[in-house]
């Protein structure tokens, strides 16, 4: 992969998604999102933040020229990562189509 993408996508990343996920995992979200989400936010930040630590896992190495080793390991973690990561949207969907079924 071209080393511009890989410091595109890692920048791209840190400024715009890491803030969010970040808030989010606090228990802050934007007024824009929260009008229209309807399951636990903490959830879904952390589901961020572990995307992140996928894209970083995946990314760094390669960023680093590191061997062919390191980056196989790499990304096997960064598969598990992205695994966790659709586990975690699952969780939130469910939990969110329950908190719909509620009255308000």
């Amino acid at each position: 992969m071209n080393p511009c993408l890989n410091w595109t996508m890692l920048i791209g990343f840190t400024v715009f998604w890491l803030p969010l996920a970040a808030a989010q995992s606090a228990g802050r979200s934007p007024s824009w999102l929260r009008r229209r989400q309807r399951g636990p936010a903490r959830l879904f930040g952390a589901a961020g933040l572990v995307l992140y630590a996928g894209v970083l896992v995946n990314t760094v190495p390669r960023l680093a020229r590191a061997d062919a080793d390191t980056l196989a390991y790499t990304s096997y973690t960064g598969s598990a990562l992205i695994f966790v990561y659709i586990a975690l949207l699952i969780a939130y969907v469910a939990l969110a189509g329950k908190s719909r079924d509620e009255p308000r």
